[in-house]
Protein backbone atom coordinates (compact mmCIF):
# COMPACT_ATOMS: atom_id res chain seq x y z
CA UNK A 1 0.00 0.00 0.00
CA UNK A 2 1.48 3.41 -1.37
CA UNK A 3 -0.06 6.76 0.07
CA UNK A 4 0.28 10.48 -1.46
CA UNK A 5 2.18 13.00 1.15
CA UNK A 6 0.39 15.90 -0.39
CA UNK A 7 -0.79 17.60 2.63
CA UNK A 8 1.24 16.18 5.55
CA UNK A 9 3.63 18.38 5.65
CA UNK A 10 7.55 18.34 5.59
CA UNK A 11 8.81 14.82 6.85
CA UNK A 12 12.56 14.14 5.73
CA UNK A 13 15.85 12.52 6.88
CA UNK A 14 16.92 13.52 10.12
CA UNK A 15 20.63 14.29 9.87
CA UNK A 16 22.68 14.55 13.85
CA UNK A 17 23.81 12.40 15.63
CA UNK A 18 21.79 13.47 18.63
CA UNK A 19 19.27 11.19 20.21
CA UNK A 20 15.36 11.50 18.86
CA UNK A 21 12.94 13.25 20.55
CA UNK A 22 11.04 10.55 21.34
CA UNK A 23 14.27 8.56 22.88
CA UNK A 24 14.72 11.52 25.11
CA UNK A 25 11.30 11.20 26.70
CA UNK A 26 11.64 8.04 27.00
CA UNK A 27 15.12 7.95 29.04
CA UNK A 28 13.92 10.86 30.93
CA UNK A 29 10.89 9.04 32.35
CA UNK A 30 13.03 5.82 33.16
CA UNK A 31 15.50 7.65 35.20
CA UNK A 32 12.82 8.41 37.61
CA UNK A 33 12.39 4.46 37.78
CA UNK A 34 15.89 3.56 38.12
CA UNK A 35 16.64 6.34 40.98
CA UNK A 36 13.95 4.48 42.82
CA UNK A 37 15.41 0.65 42.13
CA UNK A 38 19.01 2.19 43.07
CA UNK A 39 17.24 2.93 46.03
CA UNK A 40 16.05 0.20 46.77
CA UNK A 41 19.41 -1.59 47.01
CA UNK A 42 21.11 0.89 48.92
CA UNK A 43 21.97 3.45 46.59
CA UNK A 44 21.22 7.05 46.40
CA UNK A 45 22.06 8.98 43.51
CA UNK A 46 20.63 12.26 42.15
CA UNK A 47 18.73 12.66 38.90
CA UNK A 48 21.75 14.04 36.76
CA UNK A 49 24.33 11.26 38.15
CA UNK A 50 21.93 8.02 37.24
CA UNK A 51 24.22 5.92 35.35
CA UNK A 52 23.13 4.25 31.68
CA UNK A 53 23.38 0.60 32.33
CA UNK A 54 22.92 -1.62 29.12
CA UNK A 55 21.78 -4.93 28.80
CA UNK A 56 23.09 -7.13 25.66
CA UNK A 57 21.54 -10.17 24.58
CA UNK A 58 23.43 -11.77 21.94
CA UNK A 59 22.77 -13.85 18.55
CA UNK A 60 22.11 -17.71 18.55
CA UNK A 61 18.19 -18.12 17.05
CA UNK A 62 16.11 -19.84 19.71
CA UNK A 63 18.66 -20.82 22.47
CA UNK A 64 19.21 -17.10 22.56
CA UNK A 65 15.76 -16.14 22.35
CA UNK A 66 14.77 -18.43 25.08
CA UNK A 67 18.00 -17.72 27.13
CA UNK A 68 17.12 -13.98 27.04
CA UNK A 69 13.39 -14.64 28.93
CA UNK A 70 15.26 -16.74 31.36
CA UNK A 71 17.78 -13.68 31.77
CA UNK A 72 15.65 -11.26 32.28
CA UNK A 73 13.42 -12.93 34.43
CA UNK A 74 16.39 -13.52 37.02
CA UNK A 75 17.52 -9.61 36.77
CA UNK A 76 14.04 -8.77 37.96
CA UNK A 77 13.83 -11.75 40.75
CA UNK A 78 17.32 -9.67 41.98
CA UNK A 79 15.44 -6.47 41.89
CA UNK A 80 18.58 -5.65 39.01
CA UNK A 81 16.07 -4.96 35.81
CA UNK A 82 14.46 -1.78 37.12
CA UNK A 83 18.07 -0.28 36.99
CA UNK A 84 18.47 -1.00 33.37
CA UNK A 85 18.46 2.17 30.71
CA UNK A 86 18.67 0.10 27.33
CA UNK A 87 18.06 -3.34 25.91
CA UNK A 88 19.64 -4.29 22.78
CA UNK A 89 19.09 -7.51 20.80
CA UNK A 90 20.67 -8.89 18.01
CA UNK A 91 19.47 -12.32 16.14
CA UNK A 92 17.77 -14.23 18.35
CA UNK A 93 17.67 -12.12 20.74
CA UNK A 94 15.41 -9.92 18.76
CA UNK A 95 12.56 -12.74 18.67
CA UNK A 96 11.82 -12.22 22.62
CA UNK A 97 11.88 -8.76 23.02
CA UNK A 98 9.19 -7.24 20.70
CA UNK A 99 6.57 -9.88 22.44
CA UNK A 100 7.17 -8.30 25.51
CA UNK A 101 6.85 -4.70 24.18
CA UNK A 102 3.09 -5.36 23.85
CA UNK A 103 2.86 -5.26 27.39
CA UNK A 104 3.31 -1.76 29.06
CA UNK A 105 4.12 -3.20 32.10
CA UNK A 106 5.95 -6.21 31.15
CA UNK A 107 9.13 -5.42 33.44
CA UNK A 108 6.89 -6.36 36.23
CA UNK A 109 4.91 -9.51 34.55
CA UNK A 110 8.05 -10.73 32.84
CA UNK A 111 8.24 -14.65 34.51
CA UNK A 112 4.51 -14.48 33.64
CA UNK A 113 5.13 -13.33 29.97
CA UNK A 114 7.83 -16.09 29.49
CA UNK A 115 5.53 -18.36 30.84
CA UNK A 116 2.91 -17.85 27.94
CA UNK A 117 5.28 -17.51 25.53
CA UNK A 118 6.53 -21.15 26.06
CA UNK A 119 3.10 -22.70 26.13
CA UNK A 120 2.61 -20.38 22.84
CA UNK A 121 6.17 -22.20 21.38
CA UNK A 122 5.37 -25.86 22.64
CA UNK A 123 1.41 -26.16 21.86
CA UNK A 124 0.75 -23.02 19.60
CA UNK A 125 -0.11 -23.69 15.97
CA UNK A 126 1.44 -21.27 12.90
CA UNK A 127 -0.94 -20.23 10.78
CA UNK A 128 -0.17 -21.50 6.66
CA UNK A 129 -2.65 -19.38 5.10
CA UNK A 130 -2.00 -16.61 6.95
CA UNK A 131 2.04 -17.04 6.10
CA UNK A 132 0.51 -17.44 2.59
CA UNK A 133 -1.31 -14.00 2.35
CA UNK A 134 1.56 -12.39 4.20
CA UNK A 135 3.86 -13.43 1.11
CA UNK A 136 1.92 -13.01 -1.34
CA UNK A 137 0.89 -9.25 -0.78
CA UNK A 138 4.56 -8.73 0.27
CA UNK A 139 5.40 -10.22 -3.34
CA UNK A 140 3.70 -7.22 -4.73
CA UNK A 141 6.16 -4.95 -3.50
CA UNK A 142 9.41 -4.05 -5.82
CA UNK A 143 11.51 -4.95 -2.89
CA UNK A 144 10.40 -8.45 -2.26
CA UNK A 145 13.33 -10.56 -0.67
CA UNK A 146 13.99 -13.99 1.04
CA UNK A 147 13.41 -11.88 4.32
CA UNK A 148 9.97 -11.29 3.31
CA UNK A 149 9.94 -15.50 2.95
CA UNK A 150 11.76 -16.58 6.08
CA UNK A 151 9.67 -14.22 8.25
CA UNK A 152 6.35 -15.06 6.74
CA UNK A 153 7.26 -19.23 6.66
CA UNK A 154 10.20 -19.27 9.38
CA UNK A 155 10.00 -16.87 12.17
CA UNK A 156 6.14 -16.97 11.84
CA UNK A 157 6.59 -21.16 12.32
CA UNK A 158 9.43 -20.99 14.59
CA UNK A 159 7.34 -18.64 16.81
CA UNK A 160 3.87 -19.48 16.45
CA UNK A 161 3.39 -16.24 16.07
CA UNK A 162 2.60 -13.68 13.27
CA UNK A 163 3.19 -10.49 14.97
CA UNK A 164 1.90 -7.61 12.41
CA UNK A 165 2.07 -4.62 14.63
CA UNK A 166 4.26 -2.35 13.58
CA UNK A 167 7.50 -1.03 15.54
CA UNK A 168 6.46 2.73 15.77
CA UNK A 169 3.16 1.31 17.91
CA UNK A 170 5.63 0.32 20.32
CA UNK A 171 6.74 3.28 21.29
CA UNK A 172 4.02 3.83 24.12
CA UNK A 173 5.42 1.13 26.03
CA UNK A 174 8.88 2.71 26.26
CA UNK A 175 7.84 6.45 26.83
CA UNK A 176 5.94 5.60 30.22
CA UNK A 177 9.62 4.79 31.83
CA UNK A 178 8.34 1.60 33.37
CA UNK A 179 10.69 -0.68 30.59
CA UNK A 180 14.69 -0.07 29.00
CA UNK A 181 14.80 1.55 26.14
CA UNK A 182 14.88 -1.28 23.11
CA UNK A 183 17.38 -1.22 20.65
CA UNK A 184 17.71 -3.36 17.84
CA UNK A 185 20.51 -3.86 14.92
CA UNK A 186 20.85 -4.88 11.35
CA UNK A 187 23.98 -4.58 9.27
CA UNK A 188 24.31 -3.42 5.48
CA UNK A 189 24.79 -6.65 3.28
CA UNK A 190 27.19 -4.78 1.09
CA UNK A 191 29.53 -3.53 3.40
CA UNK A 192 29.39 -5.79 6.38
CA UNK A 193 32.56 -7.78 5.77
CA UNK A 194 34.89 -4.50 6.33
CA UNK A 195 32.33 -2.73 8.78
CA UNK A 196 32.88 0.96 7.74
CA UNK A 197 30.39 3.49 9.60
CA UNK A 198 27.73 3.23 6.89
CA UNK A 199 27.60 -0.81 8.18
CA UNK A 200 25.33 -0.76 10.85
CA UNK A 201 21.97 -0.05 11.67
CA UNK A 202 19.88 0.57 14.68
CA UNK A 203 15.87 0.60 15.22
CA UNK A 204 14.25 1.93 17.87
CA UNK A 205 10.50 2.30 18.16
CA UNK A 206 10.67 6.03 17.19
CA UNK A 207 13.79 6.15 14.76
CA UNK A 208 15.51 3.64 12.19
CA UNK A 209 19.08 4.80 10.92
CA UNK A 210 22.65 4.86 11.35
CA UNK A 211 24.60 5.62 13.81
CA UNK A 212 28.09 5.98 12.46
CA UNK A 213 26.61 8.60 9.67
CA UNK A 214 24.20 10.05 11.95
CA UNK A 215 20.91 9.66 9.79
CA UNK A 216 17.76 8.80 10.78
CA UNK A 217 13.94 8.51 9.55
CA UNK A 218 10.32 7.74 11.80
CA UNK A 219 10.63 4.20 12.38
CA UNK A 220 6.74 4.83 10.49
CA UNK A 221 8.79 5.62 7.07
CA UNK A 222 11.21 3.05 7.24
CA UNK A 223 10.80 1.56 3.66
CA UNK A 224 8.71 4.68 2.14
CA UNK A 225 10.80 6.30 -0.73
CA UNK A 226 12.72 9.65 0.14
CA UNK A 227 15.31 11.39 -2.62
CA UNK A 228 17.86 13.60 -1.14
CA UNK A 229 16.25 13.63 2.37
CA UNK A 230 12.46 14.43 1.67
CA UNK A 231 9.75 12.16 1.58
CA UNK A 232 8.57 11.55 -1.98
CA UNK A 233 5.47 8.11 -1.78
CA UNK A 234 4.64 6.68 1.77
CA UNK A 235 4.78 3.07 2.10
CA UNK A 236 3.09 0.45 4.51
CA UNK A 237 5.30 0.44 7.65
CA UNK A 238 6.71 -3.48 7.73
CA UNK A 239 5.61 -5.27 10.68
CA UNK A 240 7.24 -6.80 13.23
CA UNK A 241 7.03 -10.27 12.14
CA UNK A 242 8.96 -8.75 8.71
CA UNK A 243 11.48 -6.91 11.07
CA UNK A 244 12.13 -10.23 13.39
CA UNK A 245 13.12 -11.99 10.10
CA UNK A 246 15.39 -9.05 8.66
CA UNK A 247 16.98 -9.28 12.16
CA UNK A 248 17.21 -13.03 12.71
CA UNK A 249 18.02 -14.32 9.38
CA UNK A 250 21.89 -15.95 9.70
CA UNK A 251 20.67 -19.31 11.87
CA UNK A 252 23.15 -21.07 9.80
CA UNK A 253 25.43 -21.32 6.47
CA UNK A 254 24.06 -19.89 3.18
CA UNK A 255 24.16 -24.20 2.38
CA UNK A 256 21.45 -24.62 5.20
CA UNK A 257 19.40 -21.72 5.11
CA UNK A 258 18.94 -22.35 1.08
CA UNK A 259 17.85 -25.75 1.82
CA UNK A 260 15.37 -24.45 4.69
CA UNK A 261 13.70 -22.31 1.96
CA UNK A 262 13.78 -24.44 -0.62
CA UNK A 263 12.07 -27.56 1.88
CA UNK A 264 9.24 -24.72 3.06
CA UNK A 265 8.92 -24.40 -0.68
CA UNK A 266 7.83 -27.59 -1.09
CA UNK A 267 4.86 -26.77 1.26
CA UNK A 268 3.57 -24.80 -1.06
CA UNK A 269 1.00 -27.71 -2.54
CA UNK A 270 -0.89 -26.82 0.72
CA UNK A 271 -2.35 -23.57 -0.49
CA UNK A 272 -5.83 -23.27 -1.35
CA UNK A 273 -6.61 -21.11 -3.79
CA UNK A 274 -10.07 -19.81 -4.14
CA UNK A 275 -11.24 -19.74 -7.69
CA UNK A 276 -12.92 -22.63 -9.73
CA UNK A 277 -10.36 -24.63 -10.82
CA UNK A 278 -12.69 -26.96 -12.50
CA UNK A 279 -12.32 -24.69 -15.92
CA UNK A 280 -10.18 -25.81 -18.67
CA UNK A 281 -8.04 -22.48 -18.00
CA UNK A 282 -7.50 -23.79 -14.64
CA UNK A 283 -7.00 -27.06 -15.42
CA UNK A 284 -4.17 -26.00 -18.23
CA UNK A 285 -2.38 -23.14 -15.26
CA UNK A 286 -2.29 -26.32 -12.91
CA UNK A 287 -0.03 -28.18 -15.54
CA UNK A 288 1.99 -25.32 -16.49
CA UNK A 289 2.49 -24.50 -12.38
CA UNK A 290 3.10 -28.22 -11.79
CA UNK A 291 5.92 -27.47 -14.52
CA UNK A 292 7.21 -24.65 -13.50
CA UNK A 293 7.76 -25.67 -10.11
CA UNK A 294 9.24 -29.10 -10.65
CA UNK A 295 11.66 -27.44 -12.62
CA UNK A 296 12.00 -24.50 -10.03
CA UNK A 297 12.65 -27.24 -7.49
CA UNK A 298 15.28 -29.35 -9.82
CA UNK A 299 17.25 -26.10 -10.53
CA UNK A 300 17.56 -25.40 -6.22
CA UNK A 301 18.40 -28.55 -5.83
CA UNK A 302 21.23 -28.29 -8.68
CA UNK A 303 22.57 -25.09 -7.11
CA UNK A 304 22.44 -26.69 -3.75
CA UNK A 305 24.69 -29.72 -4.76
CA UNK A 306 28.31 -29.65 -3.32
CA UNK A 307 29.01 -32.72 -5.44
CA UNK A 308 30.49 -34.38 -8.65
CA UNK A 309 29.64 -33.39 -11.89
CA UNK A 310 27.42 -36.79 -12.56
CA UNK A 311 25.12 -35.70 -10.03
CA UNK A 312 24.65 -32.27 -11.20
CA UNK A 313 24.38 -33.84 -14.64
CA UNK A 314 22.01 -36.44 -13.26
CA UNK A 315 19.78 -33.18 -12.08
CA UNK A 316 19.55 -32.23 -15.89
CA UNK A 317 18.46 -35.01 -17.04
CA UNK A 318 15.67 -34.98 -14.73
CA UNK A 319 14.99 -31.32 -15.79
CA UNK A 320 14.89 -33.09 -19.41
CA UNK A 321 12.40 -35.72 -18.45
CA UNK A 322 10.02 -32.86 -16.95
CA UNK A 323 10.02 -31.15 -20.13
CA UNK A 324 9.62 -34.34 -22.00
CA UNK A 325 6.56 -33.83 -23.81
CA UNK A 326 7.66 -30.13 -24.66
CA UNK A 327 10.49 -31.12 -26.43
CA UNK A 328 9.79 -27.98 -28.95
CA UNK A 329 10.23 -25.83 -26.04
CA UNK A 330 13.30 -23.03 -26.07
CA UNK A 331 13.41 -24.09 -21.84
CA UNK A 332 14.02 -27.55 -23.28
CA UNK A 333 16.48 -26.89 -25.81
CA UNK A 334 18.23 -25.02 -23.82
CA UNK A 335 18.64 -27.76 -21.17
CA UNK A 336 20.26 -30.05 -23.92
CA UNK A 337 22.58 -27.48 -24.72
CA UNK A 338 23.37 -26.63 -20.82
CA UNK A 339 23.96 -30.09 -20.52
CA UNK A 340 26.84 -30.58 -23.47
CA UNK A 341 28.94 -27.48 -21.86
CA UNK A 342 27.80 -28.24 -17.73
CA UNK A 343 30.99 -30.21 -17.29
CA UNK A 344 33.13 -27.17 -18.36
CA UNK A 345 31.11 -24.70 -17.35
CA UNK A 346 32.77 -22.66 -14.60
CA UNK A 347 30.33 -21.29 -11.41
CA UNK A 348 29.77 -17.91 -13.05
CA UNK A 349 28.37 -19.49 -15.84
CA UNK A 350 26.50 -21.66 -14.34
CA UNK A 351 24.52 -19.02 -12.46
CA UNK A 352 23.93 -17.32 -15.80
CA UNK A 353 22.50 -20.20 -17.73
CA UNK A 354 20.30 -20.92 -14.23
CA UNK A 355 19.05 -16.97 -14.92
CA UNK A 356 18.99 -17.72 -18.38
CA UNK A 357 16.68 -20.66 -17.92
CA UNK A 358 13.65 -19.29 -15.70
CA UNK A 359 13.72 -16.20 -18.20
CA UNK A 360 13.06 -19.20 -20.78
CA UNK A 361 10.44 -21.13 -18.16
CA UNK A 362 9.01 -17.94 -17.72
CA UNK A 363 8.29 -17.29 -21.40
CA UNK A 364 7.30 -20.78 -22.14
CA UNK A 365 4.54 -21.60 -19.29
CA UNK A 366 4.37 -18.41 -16.89
CA UNK A 367 1.39 -17.25 -18.85
CA UNK A 368 -1.72 -18.74 -16.38
CA UNK A 369 -4.58 -17.11 -16.53
CA UNK A 370 -6.60 -17.29 -13.27
CA UNK A 371 -5.79 -14.76 -10.65
CA UNK A 372 -5.11 -16.79 -8.08
CA UNK A 373 -2.28 -18.75 -9.91
CA UNK A 374 -0.72 -15.30 -11.46
CA UNK A 375 -0.30 -14.91 -7.92
CA UNK A 376 1.06 -18.22 -7.52
CA UNK A 377 3.38 -18.37 -9.66
CA UNK A 378 4.83 -14.93 -9.13
CA UNK A 379 5.89 -15.61 -5.66
CA UNK A 380 7.10 -18.96 -6.61
CA UNK A 381 9.34 -17.53 -9.11
CA UNK A 382 10.36 -14.22 -7.09
CA UNK A 383 11.25 -16.29 -4.39
CA UNK A 384 13.22 -18.40 -6.58
CA UNK A 385 15.21 -16.03 -8.09
CA UNK A 386 15.73 -14.57 -4.43
CA UNK A 387 17.40 -17.77 -3.91
CA UNK A 388 19.50 -17.91 -6.99
CA UNK A 389 21.01 -13.93 -6.27
CA UNK A 390 21.02 -14.35 -2.50
CA UNK A 391 18.74 -11.49 -2.14
CA UNK A 392 17.95 -10.38 1.71
CA UNK A 393 16.71 -7.17 2.83
CA UNK A 394 16.05 -5.22 -0.11
CA UNK A 395 14.76 -2.01 1.16
CA UNK A 396 14.23 1.21 -0.45
CA UNK A 397 16.82 3.53 0.81
CA UNK A 398 16.03 6.77 2.85
CA UNK A 399 19.41 8.40 1.87
CA UNK A 400 19.27 7.91 -1.84
CA UNK A 401 20.67 10.75 -3.28
CA UNK A 402 20.99 12.93 0.07
CA UNK A 403 23.22 15.50 -0.40
CA UNK A 404 23.72 16.06 3.18
CA UNK A 405 25.48 12.54 3.44
CA UNK A 406 29.15 12.32 1.86
CA UNK A 407 29.11 8.57 1.70
CA UNK A 408 28.58 7.49 -2.16
CA UNK A 409 28.29 3.48 -1.16
CA UNK A 410 25.35 4.24 0.45
CA UNK A 411 23.81 7.92 -1.22
CA UNK A 412 23.81 6.32 -4.66
CA UNK A 413 21.80 3.39 -4.67
CA UNK A 414 18.28 3.73 -4.42
CA UNK A 415 17.95 0.08 -2.24
CA UNK A 416 19.48 -1.34 0.52
CA UNK A 417 20.14 -4.70 1.59
CA UNK A 418 19.95 -5.43 5.35
CA UNK A 419 20.96 -9.06 6.66
CA UNK A 420 21.43 -10.22 10.51
CA UNK A 421 23.79 -8.15 12.85
CA UNK A 422 25.14 -10.89 13.90
CA UNK A 423 27.24 -11.59 10.87
CA UNK A 424 29.40 -8.95 12.02
CA UNK A 425 29.39 -8.29 15.81
CA UNK A 426 26.66 -10.84 17.53
CA UNK A 427 26.18 -8.60 20.23
CA UNK A 428 24.78 -4.49 19.81
CA UNK A 429 27.92 -2.90 21.01
CA UNK A 430 27.92 -0.02 18.11
CA UNK A 431 24.34 0.46 19.10
CA UNK A 432 24.84 1.12 22.81
CA UNK A 433 28.72 2.80 22.80
CA UNK A 434 26.70 5.73 20.75
CA UNK A 435 28.44 8.87 22.89
CA UNK A 436 25.05 10.57 23.11
CA UNK A 437 23.63 7.18 25.17
CA UNK A 438 26.03 7.74 27.38
CA UNK A 439 26.49 4.38 28.79
CA UNK A 440 28.22 3.51 31.97
CA UNK A 441 27.97 -0.23 32.65
CA UNK A 442 27.29 -2.91 30.06
CA UNK A 443 25.65 -6.53 30.96
CA UNK A 444 26.49 -8.53 28.15
CA UNK A 445 25.20 -11.79 27.93
CA UNK A 446 26.73 -13.77 25.23
CA UNK A 447 24.09 -16.52 23.81
CA UNK A 448 26.84 -17.17 20.53
CA UNK A 449 27.72 -20.58 19.38
CA UNK A 450 31.28 -21.77 19.40
CA UNK A 451 34.01 -19.31 20.39
CA UNK A 452 33.11 -17.39 23.63
CA UNK A 453 34.58 -14.44 23.65
CA UNK A 454 34.50 -13.32 19.57
CA UNK A 455 31.65 -11.27 20.17
CA UNK A 456 34.01 -8.76 22.50
CA UNK A 457 36.89 -9.25 20.80
CA UNK A 458 35.10 -8.47 17.33
CA UNK A 459 33.79 -5.53 19.27
CA UNK A 460 37.00 -4.26 20.75
CA UNK A 461 38.76 -4.32 17.01
CA UNK A 462 34.90 -2.47 15.88
CA UNK A 463 35.44 0.44 18.37
CA UNK A 464 39.71 0.78 17.80
CA UNK A 465 38.59 1.10 13.78
CA UNK A 466 36.33 4.25 15.21
CA UNK A 467 37.92 5.52 17.50
CA UNK A 468 35.12 4.71 20.02
CA UNK A 469 35.83 4.58 24.09
CA UNK A 470 36.51 0.80 25.10
CA UNK A 471 38.18 -0.84 27.97
CA UNK A 472 41.52 -3.11 27.17
CA UNK A 473 40.44 -6.55 26.51
CA UNK A 474 43.37 -8.84 27.90
CA UNK A 475 43.82 -11.95 25.53
CA UNK A 476 45.71 -13.67 27.78
CA UNK A 477 42.09 -13.45 30.51
CA UNK A 478 40.13 -15.02 26.95
CA UNK A 479 41.65 -18.36 26.38
CA UNK A 480 39.84 -20.94 27.59
CA UNK A 481 37.45 -21.73 24.75
CA UNK A 482 35.79 -24.95 25.64
CA UNK A 483 35.55 -24.12 29.11
CA UNK A 484 34.69 -20.67 30.01
CA UNK A 485 34.06 -18.60 33.46
CA UNK A 486 30.77 -16.88 34.26
CA UNK A 487 32.20 -13.51 34.63
CA UNK A 488 34.73 -11.58 32.80
CA UNK A 489 34.68 -7.76 34.04
CA UNK A 490 36.95 -5.29 31.68
CA UNK A 491 37.33 -1.83 33.04
CA UNK A 492 39.11 1.48 31.37
CA UNK A 493 39.78 4.94 32.18
CA UNK A 494 36.61 7.31 30.30
CA UNK A 495 34.97 4.05 28.90
CA UNK A 496 32.57 1.93 29.39
CA UNK A 497 32.73 -1.37 32.25
CA UNK A 498 31.98 -4.16 30.44
CA UNK A 499 30.60 -7.59 32.51
CA UNK A 500 30.60 -10.19 29.61
CA UNK A 501 28.37 -13.12 30.72
CA UNK A 502 28.64 -16.54 28.51
CA UNK A 503 25.84 -18.91 28.73
CA UNK A 504 27.27 -21.94 28.70
CA UNK A 505 30.60 -22.29 31.65
CA UNK A 506 32.10 -24.17 34.05
CA UNK A 507 29.93 -22.80 37.05
CA UNK A 508 26.58 -23.22 35.65
CA UNK A 509 27.69 -26.27 33.82
CA UNK A 510 30.45 -28.00 34.63
CA UNK A 511 31.56 -30.68 32.89
CA UNK A 512 29.02 -30.38 30.28
CA UNK A 513 29.87 -27.47 27.87
CA UNK A 514 30.35 -29.83 24.86
CA UNK A 515 26.88 -31.10 25.82
CA UNK A 516 24.89 -28.22 26.17
CA UNK A 517 26.65 -26.86 22.89
CA UNK A 518 25.79 -29.76 21.26
CA UNK A 519 22.02 -29.97 22.15
CA UNK A 520 21.40 -26.13 21.62
CA UNK A 521 22.98 -25.94 18.47
CA UNK A 522 21.89 -22.44 16.57
CA UNK A 523 20.08 -24.28 13.93
CA UNK A 524 17.95 -26.24 16.25
CA UNK A 525 14.24 -25.07 15.65
CA UNK A 526 12.01 -26.66 17.79
CA UNK A 527 12.49 -27.21 21.73
CA UNK A 528 10.69 -29.91 23.90
CA UNK A 529 9.71 -28.50 27.52
CA UNK A 530 12.09 -30.63 28.95
CA UNK A 531 15.04 -28.83 26.59
CA UNK A 532 13.33 -25.22 27.19
CA UNK A 533 13.83 -25.99 31.19
CA UNK A 534 17.05 -26.95 31.10
CA UNK A 535 18.24 -24.14 29.00
CA UNK A 536 16.34 -21.32 31.18
CA UNK A 537 17.94 -23.30 34.17
CA UNK A 538 21.50 -22.66 32.71
CA UNK A 539 20.24 -18.78 31.90
CA UNK A 540 19.24 -18.26 35.28
CA UNK A 541 21.83 -19.55 36.93
CA UNK A 542 24.19 -17.73 34.90
CA UNK A 543 22.39 -14.75 36.42
CA UNK A 544 22.31 -15.97 40.02
CA UNK A 545 26.02 -16.76 39.87
CA UNK A 546 26.97 -12.98 38.73
CA UNK A 547 24.45 -10.73 40.38
CA UNK A 548 26.72 -9.60 43.36
CA UNK A 549 29.21 -8.93 41.05
CA UNK A 550 26.95 -7.06 38.65
CA UNK A 551 25.84 -4.99 41.80
CA UNK A 552 29.19 -4.17 43.07
CA UNK A 553 29.76 -3.09 39.96
CA UNK A 554 26.71 -0.73 40.00
CA UNK A 555 27.72 0.61 43.54
CA UNK A 556 31.27 1.29 42.19
CA UNK A 557 29.23 3.58 39.25
CA UNK A 558 27.47 5.38 41.60
CA UNK A 559 30.01 6.13 43.38
CA UNK A 560 32.33 7.48 41.18
CA UNK A 561 29.63 9.27 38.56
CA UNK A 562 32.28 11.22 36.33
Amino acid sequence: METNVAGKGKIEVRISKSLSEGEEVAISARKKKVEKALAKLGMQCDMENIPNIAVLGAGGAMRAMIALYGTLVELRNYNLLDCVMYLGGVSGSTWCLPALYKNEDWSEEIENLSKCQFENLIQGQWDFNKAMKAVLEATEDECYSLTDFWSYFLVHKLLNKLEEEKLSERAGSCESGKNPYPIYAAVNKQTYQNQNVGTWFEFTPHEIGIPGLGAYVDSKYFGSIFKNGQLIREKKEKNICYLQGLWGSALGGKQEISKTISDALKDFGKYERSEDLTSKNSETDIKKLNILYECYQTLLDLQLLESTDKEELDKLDHLENILKDYSSSKSYQLIREMHETWSSADEQRKKEKYMILFQTLDADFGDVTNDSNKMYFKMMKKTCLCLLNWSWGTINNFLYHCSDIEFPELTSNPILSLIDAGLTINTAYPSVLRPERQVKLILSFDFSAGDPFLTIKKAAEYCEAHAIPFPKIDENELQDLDSPSDCYIFRGDHTPTIIHCPLFNKINCPGKIAEYREQFSTFKLSYSVEEIDKLLIAAKKNVANVQQKILEEIKHIVGSPS
